[in-house]
């Protein structure tokens, strides 16, 4: 709460600021975005210029602990810096709560980058998309508590202070062993794709390759060392053929080499993504891909760490199908243009645990390199989507398979 009592009156400015910042800017619109919308809109603005990524995400952190604080809620956080918060309701029985996560950070934060912008039809930032899934459960929050949304059970809410993939957190875990607080059903919550479900469960590793000079002396013998072994990991990996159903695929994300005027390069990164909708060939290619990597190690008499950054199993779409049909349907009466696509999706590890989840988005846009474009008009179509859906699922779970526990 230290930081919370710093930064109080920065954040009240700050608000203040940019709430006046974005309605005097919307002003000619020729439809106007609902009060509540354009509350969203201000905070996401804010909260994207705080600094992400930090240890445990202390700034977004005082952010998201202030305004549940203001709407008489009470939060806890745990070791690794999640924020998790009950909203109570008045006709719950003694069943399980409805889970909505989302992350509280971003990998895109820069300091000028994320100073956002704001004109008739779009906003602008980097990491903006990534904060529309904490301001939606803000706004969600304190239309629960002022009895504007009305829900037949308790809502949990939780806030991750570390990428959803990260194979070092254990929330989930946690979550399910506890009777308290298992939930009956999940809803991850991502800022852009609104309307797209992810109908094949695929799991992934996202593993990062740094290649370093061996020695300097070596460099002059051999100047391309690194770069001639970044490229043949890269080859090496997206030559295999994993399985003969080809269920199994290597994507290169990221290739990358150092490099000064009148120097060698003397240090190389690669990321790659593997992805599969086989669990056993998913962890068979990420051995494999260790292996290739650690070998250029001693075949150039190159420096090689090898690191797995982010890892999503494969889910279990059984669990999710009656969920899946729910959040259509509500798309569908939305009018939100739907889709349904092959990929992972981090709520994969609750659907593992018998758990019905899934991930929805907010909003539209475009997630840039160096800003994110945010369609203004699409705020509010992904917070009409999520009320309603939030106060069907927590009434109606006819056909669901989670369990949970006593609140």
């Amino acid at each position: 709460m230290n930081i919370l009592s710093g930064l109080k009156e920065v954040i009240s400015w700050g608000f203040n600021t940019l709430s006046g910042k974005a309605s005097q800017i919307r002003q000619g619109r020729h439809k106007a975005l609902s009060p509540l919308a354009d509350r969203m809109l201000s905070d996401a603005l804010q909260l994207a210029e705080i600094p992400s990524p930090t240890r445990k995400e202390e700034l977004r952190a005082a952010f998201v602990l202030e305004r549940l604080g203001s709407l008489g809620l009470s939060s806890h956080v745990d070791e690794q810096g999640n924020i998790v918060a009950r909203l109570r309701s008045p006709d719950t029985s003694d069943g399980p709560p409805l889970l909505l996560f989302t992350h509280l950070g971003s990998s895109r934060w820069h300091s000028l980058e994320s100073l956002s912008s704001v004109d008739s039809a779009f906003a602008a930032g980097a990491g903006l998309a990534d904060v529309l899934g904490d301001v939606s459960l803000l706004s969600l929050s304190e239309g629960i508590v002022s009895g504007r949304i009305s829900t037949g059970r308790d809502i949990l809410l939780l806030f991750l202070a570390h990428s959803l993939g990260d194979p070092e957190g254990d929330v989930f875990k946690i979550l399910t062993d506890d009777p308290v607080y298992r939930p009956c059903a999940a809803l991850g919550l991502r800022g852009f794709t609104l309307g797209r479900l992810v109908d094949t469960r695929e799991g992934a590793y996202r593993i990062r390759v740094r290649v370093e000079q061996g020695n300097e002396e070596a460099a002059w013998d051999a100047p391309d060392q690194v770069v001639d072994t970044v490229i043949a990991i890269a080859k090496n990996l997206s030559g295999i053929t994993w399985d003969s159903e080809r269920t199994t695929h290597c994507h290169i994300r990221r290739v990358e080499t150092g490099a000064g005027f009148g120097r060698f390069p003397a240090e190389g990164l690669i990321e790659l993504e593997l992805e599969s909708s086989d669990a056993t060939f998913l962890e068979m290619a990420m051995k494999t891909a260790t292996a290739t990597a650690n070998f250029a190690q001693s075949n150039q008499g190159v420096k090689v760490t090898v690191e797995i950054v982010s890892f999503v199993p494969v889910g279990n779409k059984e669990v999710d199908s009656a969920l899946s049909k729910v959040v259509l349907n509500h798309m569908r009466d939305q009018h939100i243009k739907t889709s349904e696509y092959t990929g992972s999706d981090p709520s994969a590890y609750l659907s593992v645990e018998g758990i019905p989840a899934l991930s929805i988005g907010l909003a539209l846009g475009r997630t840039g390199l160096r800003r994110d474009r945010v369609e203004i008009d699409s705020i509010e179509k992904g917070r009409l989507f999520l009320e309603s859906l939030v106060e069907s699922l927590s009434r109606d779970f006819s056909g669901f398979s989670g369990e949970g526990g006593g609140a």
